[in-house]
């Protein structure tokens, strides 16, 4: 093999002009066969069927491959048209005359390992998958036509950890396709490459970066540097607002390659507040970059790896450092390309790790870099050589600890009880100052949130292209047989306004951390893979779920976000009422001089603050007066010139109300687009009145006699010294009844099913799994608890205390008061409120510990609104079960469901 006749399988990037290229789209031919050294290496060894495609595509855009043969499987979309394997592409190409003598090069954007043959004669082979790959055609093809014969194989000649863990290649994304997509080109070599081909034996060498200059630097990557715990940029402080990117493209199964798709894609992001994406092990292509320069977006690639950094792997190594070197000679000169690590959550070799790191510095110094984005999933804590650190956790915590976390929510395997906005009671006051203030670098939190939602399959209709959603189907099936598939579109939207919530609660919390440098989301788009993880805002076409706006994401995803600092969002009357008000300001100017208007107003009702007072820096001071009112409002003066989390002022004051009261607290920047709003509820103060009702703990002799005489009866079973709880019924305790999950306050962590496999084989408690509740706002039992349809911040005492009961075993048509949200892969109809008539009696069951709830302001108001309601003619339940029907159902099994395991690559 001829190797002076090879170029760029170094990812060049042609610096000299190109005098003239003459496009390859359009129809080729091509043979698929078995991948081997005989089809790859002879001339025209393989004689096939030959097919007709159209290129720049795959085997699949051209429906050539083959259909799925087991559909049942959830873990990821199914491709209609499968191929993995070679496959040989030909067609004749016509050398122009006056390209005589001069070198012709074959340009193929993206592809797979490929094997170019002219005329029959093999030229080389490359394995390049981040960048273009590049052939210098032999001096012996001259002027006019000849056969062109590209061999491309999509199951070899990369490493094989690459194939599963990389989302340049994994299923659950992108696709492993079989073709070569983007730009497909002959053209005129540059003086510079034709020089080296005659000079040189071996492939041509790496060239200097082509850097921009800093008169070519757009402003929002002028003078881009790190120092202390911050980014820089332009002569201000930045705050990275990122998103994670999985080369998620339902439509075609690979990656958009046009400029156009890309500022489609990125303008959303931008739309929505996004200012920076993070590529999950893989590298977007040329157009990416270009459009995320036109946008202001940092961008930061990875190497296509997600695993064990093995340098006993010399093939793995190689291939991986030739690839780090292609990324940044190839996409090195765009503005947006500021930032690169190695990979995804990668263990191993810490010294290889930074040798790499050293050695792509030397070739792109002009970058920063790290090692694997959350590499040993963040407990080795920070090394010399990171520049900055993407990470969860910054080293090792005590189990129950949450002192090294730098994001707020967690896997039940990962931080107990899920992380900290699962763990403590709402507020707007926790932070990660404790981690990040000792890091000494920038910290920006990885893949922050993960909030699951329940699919909407009104999506399905949208997978016209070569991609079908057969898990949605096995899902919706799923549904259906539990009987509530008539609650689907409610159990989205229940579960996704809930999870914005929590995506705020965990971004706002970054934002409060003044040594914070960024965040990078998982994700506002869906993630279809890993058993179908449906955490984004956005569906899997980057597309509204109809859960947000962007003007709502704003309010906490913006360059200047006005914040509330509050150790609770739930207050009885007459209590004092503290908190800060701050902005995190990193919008490229001072907001000294502006002023800051509250305002706040009553959802239902009325309210006064007694002595409440609006504080400055200066001593400025409002007083409210005490009058019953709808709304009300103020200003704040801002005094600082600083950037970053700047303090603004303090409201101190006392609410009385009549009822319990929803209030609106909104905080804008006059003069700017700057605006936040914050949920408060105040409950008069009043001791629990209990008349009137028989509160049980236990369904005993006693209390079926009450009902038999037509009382009303509360039961509470998990208050209940005999009640054993079993947070989930695929690991039942045998002496648990009734059949009950955990209460879990926050959605579900990415995806039941393969986080239940990890905390199983680490011995770890399970997460309960479940989405949030589904209730009536407008039922009479909330007259004293205002509520949406959605879990809110005011329920967190009653549903921490919860066990929600399986009703599978109940009649199909039965829907509980306040029903509890499963998750996809269960699908148990559960309930945490429910009633029933029981001969001449009434009897409302509750699946939380009210007692216990009653700690808390909003426990106690649901309390007594349960009570209240049960006592008013309102309560007059539709269904009916006798005591022995009810003793019978809750001992029965429930539906089962048999779940394969389902593991992450990642250690735990």
């Amino acid at each position: 093999m001829k190797k002076t006749i090879l170029i760029a399988c170094l990812g060049l990037v042609s610096l000299g002009l190109q005098a003239q290229s003459i496009s390859l789209a359009g129809e080729w031919n091509v043979e698929l066969g078995k991948s081997g050294s005989a089809f790859a290496k002879s001339k025209r060894a393989f004689q096939g069927e030959v097919k007709r495609a159209i290129l720049p595509g795959t085997i699949d855009t051209n429906h050539l491959g083959f259909a799925p043969k087991d559909t049942m499987e959830t873990t990821h979309l199914w491709r209609l048209y499968a191929y993995k394997g070679a496959a040989r592409y030909s067609r004749t190409i016509n050398i122009p005359k006056d390209w005589k003598k001069k070198p012709v090069e074959l340009f193929l954007e993206r592809t797979r390992p490929t094997w170019v043959y002219v005329d029959g004669e093999l030229v080389d082979s490359c394995n390049f998958i981040s960048t273009p790959q590049r052939y210098l055609l032999p001096k012996k093809v001259k002027p006019g036509k000849h056969l062109l014969e590209i061999v491309v194989d999509n199951g070899r000649s990369v490493p094989e950890q690459v194939y599963g863990s990389s989302h340049a290649y994994t299923e659950d994304t992108q696709t492993n396709w079989n073709g070569i997509i983007g730009r497909i080109e002959l053209q005129l070599a540059s003086s510079v490459e034709s020089k080296s081909a005659e000079t040189l034996t071996g492939a041509i060498p790496s060239r200097s970066v082509a850097s921009p200059s800093a008169l070519q630097m757009p402003d929002f990557a002028k003078d881009f540097h790190i120092k202390g715990a911050h980014f820089y940029a332009n002569g201000h402080r930045i705050f990275l607002r990122g998103k994670h990117d999985a080369a998620v493209w339902p439509l075609t199964g690979h990656v958009e390659m046009s400029v156009e798709g890309w500022m489609k894609y990125l303008g959303t992001c931008k739309e929505y507040g996004i200012n920076h994406v993070r590529f999950h092990s893989w590298c977007p292509p040329e157009a990416a970059f270009v459009a995320a320069d036109s946008l202001g977006i940092y961008l930061q690639p990875e190497l296509p790896f997600w695993g064990s950094f093995d340098k006993k792997d010399e093939r793995l190594m190689a291939f991986l450092h030739q690839e780090g070197e292609n990324i940044l000679r190839e996409y090195g000169h765009h503005p947006s390309f500021r930032m690169m690590a190695l990979g995804n959550e990668l263990w191993g070799d810490i010294d290889k790790m930074k040798e790499f790191v050293d050695d792509f510095r030397k070739i792109a110094p002009d970058k920063y870099y790290t090692f694997g984005s959350n590499y040993y999933l963040g407990y080795q804590g920070i090394k010399e050589g990171m520049d900055y650190f993407t990470t969860c956790r910054i080293g090792g915590e005590g189990w129950g600890k949450y002192n090294t976390h730098t994001r707020g929510s967690f896997s039940f395997a990962d931080a107990y009880d899920g992380g900290m906005i699962n763990h403590f009671h709402p507020n707007s006051t926790m932070n990660f100052d404790e981690a990040c203030d000792k890091a000494g670098i920038p910290i920006i939190s990885h893949e922050t949130g993960q909030f699951q939602t329940y699919p909407d399959y009104r999506e399905m209709k949208k997978y016209t292209g070569v991609l079908y959603p057969y898990n949605f189907e096995v899902f919706r099936r799923r549904l259906a047989a539990a009987g509530m598939l008539s609650q689907a579109d409610d159990f989205h939207k229940a579960s996704g306004l809930w999870s914005v919530k929590l995506y705020k609660a965990d971004i706002e919390m970054d934002l409060r951390t003044r040594n914070m440098a960024g965040f990078q989301l998982l994700d506002i788009q869906d993630y279809p893979g890993q058993g179908s993880a449906f955490v984004g805002i956005l569906d899997a076409f980057m597309e509204s779920k109809g859960i947000t706006t962007p003007e709502e994401w704003r309010q906490w995803c913006s360059p200047v976000v006005p914040l509330l600092e509050m150790k609770k969002f739930c207050f009885e009357d007459g209590e004092k009422i503290q908190a800060k008000v701050k902005v995190a300001n990193y919008g490229g100017s001072s907001l000294k001089g502006k002023k800051l208007k509250w305002h706040l107003a009553a959802e239902n009702g009325l309210f006064c603050m007694d002595d409440g007072t609006f504080s400055t820096k200066d001593g400025e001071v409002r007083k409210n007066v005490s009058d019953l009112m709808a709304e009300d409002e103020g200003v704040l003066n801002i005094f600082s010139y600083d950037e970053g989390l700047v303090d603004v002022g303090e409201l101190n004051g006392v609410f009385h109300v009549q009822k319990p009261t929803k209030l609106l607290l909104t905080l804008n920047i006059e003069g700017t687009e700057a605006r936040n709003s914050y949920e408060l509820w105040i409950y008069p103060k009043k001791a629990l009145e209990k008349k009137g009702v028989i509160i049980a703990k236990d369904l005993n002799e006693e209390v079926v006699k009450v009902l038999e005489k037509g009382g009303k009866v509360l039961w509470m079973p998990t208050a209940s010294s005999h009640f054993v709880a079993a947070d989930d019924t695929l690991s039942q305790a045998n002496n648990a009844t009734p059949y009950t999950v955990g209460g879990l306050f926050q959605t579900d962590y990415w995806n039941y099913r393969m986080f239940k496999t990890i905390c199983e084989n680490n011995k770890k408690k399970v997460s309960p799994g479940t989405l949030g509740i589904l209730t009536n706002p407008e039922h009479p039992i909330f007259k004293g608890f205002p509520t949406e349809m959605h879990t809110n911040w005011q329920w967190f005492p009653v549903i921490k205390e919860s066990h929600p009961l399986v009703l599978d075993n109940f009649a199909k048509d039965y829907r509980p008061i306040v029903q509890v949200i499963d998750n996809i892969e269960r699908n148990h109809k559960l309930g945490l409120v429910m009633e029933w008539k029981v001969g001449a009696g009434k009897l409302l069951v509750c699946m939380s510990d009210l007692e216990k709830a009653a700690k808390y302001p909003e426990g106690k108001a649901f309390y007594q609104s349960v009570i209240d309601y049960m006592r008013s003619a309102s309560f007059n339940p539709s269904a009916e079960i006798t005591v022995d029907e009810l003793k019978k159902k809750l001992v029965e099994k429930p539906r089962q469901v048999s779940l394969k395991e389902l593991n992450n690559i990642s250690q735990y």
